[in-house]
């Protein structure tokens, strides 16, 4: 028996016994191959994730059963009753987290109850995700996440009554990082995506198609900062600019970059604008504090005062500021640009002068409602293509 061969069997024998032990979830818990014994609990502890290598890519609505990961996913349906085929959402989680984290943290799991629709929380391996020059173990060793998320994506459109052209991804920094890759190249298999605290931190870009974008970022964030950065020792690359990495999806949606009256506006916690704005100071001259150059960008920069703190009265030099005929009843927390595009699709951006790195808080004065506000945006977002992830 040749080496090679004596592989495959080891592999198949491993993997017939991972597949075993996986168990299928009916409402919110773990999933795992067809045909297993259910499990209903939500508490249900992860699955450590493994340091195997990557495994080769497969194709096939079955890729996820054959990936030879193991890996226990955590699944949460809508409510009976809900019409079908209804819509999923993967959530990817940070680095050295797993999926418990958006699961536990992000507000998703009451919100695909009530909205109607499936999360799914899946874990990269190493903690970590292989998004392009980031991150962690994953990215060193070049594993294939994008092959197995399609793969994971087609299994839970054969194992459940979920719609292919209303699949979204939703990613936390180095998830962030990933959902555009993946956004790069099967765009047209997404309705869209959302990037929160992340960057673009692939060589090139050219999505496919048209779809829904929506970037959430926090003027304070040093660990991935929105002017980008040369280079991040902690994550051992340089970190790409929030408009540059805008910048490809902008392109195929047909969406100008914010320079107008009416493009930019303060808002509430649930993202929506309080009140009419003006074209922000910077919009028509740059300004050295964009490395690119970008006016509209550097605006949104320096939103926020030396404290952190919107100036005044929700005011900051260079940033927009509200039409003096509006009167906000509101307390602004975030500073929201869109443009009207030439496609269906949408291109929102959200800046919080207070935030750091993370998900905004869901309580407190600055508190960001971000899953109702993501999936506010991407509920009605189509893909361009509802074909196999083959």
């Amino acid at each position: 028996m040749s080496a090679a061969h004596r592989r495959r069997v080891v592999a198949v024998r491993l993997l017939t016994s991972l597949l075993a032990t996986m168990m299928v979830v009916t409402g919110c818990g773990l999933i795992g191959a067809k045909g297993s014994s259910p499990q209903a609990s939500a508490t249900d502890s992860p699955v450590t994730a493994t340091t195997s290598p990557s495994p080769s890519p497969t194709s096939g609505p079955d890729a996820f059963e054959r990936s030879g990961r193991g890996s226990q996913i955590r699944l949460t349906l809508p409510d009976s009753g809900t019409v079908e085929p209804y819509p999923l959402v993967v959530a990817l989680h940070s680095l050295y987290h797993d999926g418990s984290e958006p699961q536990l943290g992000w507000g998703l799991d009451e919100l695909a109850r009530s909205s109607g629709f499936a999360v799914v929380y899946p874990d990269g391996l190493n903690l970590s995700w292989n998004a392009g020059t980031c991150c962690g173990a994953s990215g060193a060793a070049g594993v294939d996440d994008v092959g197995w998320l399609r793969s994971l994506i087609a299994h839970l459109e054969t194992e459940y009554p979920i719609d292919p052209r209303r699949v979204s991804i939703i990613g936390l920094s180095n998830g962030g990082m990933l959902a555009y890759r993946y956004a790069c190249e099967h765009g047209d298999e997404l309705a869209g995506f959302a990037a929160v605290a992340a960057s673009l931190q692939t060589l090139s870009c050219a999505p496919p198609a048209p779809l829904t974008t929506v970037e959430i970022h926090g003027s304070l964030d040093g660990h991935v900062p929105y002017a980008g950065t040369l280079w991040s020792e902690p994550l051992q690359t340089g970190i790409t600019p929030v408009d540059v990495s805008l910048a490809p999806f902008r392109a195929v949606d047909g969406c100008p970059a914010p320079t107008q009256p009416g493009d930019t506006s303060y808002t509430g916690a649930d993202g929506r604008p309080i009140g009419a704005s003006t074209n922000p100071t910077a919009a028509s001259s740059g300004s050295a504090g964009s490395p690119t150059g970008d006016g509209a960008a550097s605006a949104i920069i320096s939103a926020a005062g030396p404290d952190g703190q919107l100036a005044g009265s929700g005011t900051a030099a260079g940033a927009a500021v509200p039409s003096q005929q509006a009167t906000p009843t509101t307390t602004p927390v975030a500073i929201r640009h869109e443009t009207l595009c030439s496609t269906s699709a949408h291109l929102v951006q959200y800046v919080l002068p207070t935030l750091g790195h993370g998900w905004p808080a869901l309580t407190g004065p600055t508190a960001f409602n971000t899953a109702a506000v993501l999936w506010d945006l991407l509920k009605d977002a189509r893909s361009a293509t509802a074909g196999p992830r083959m």
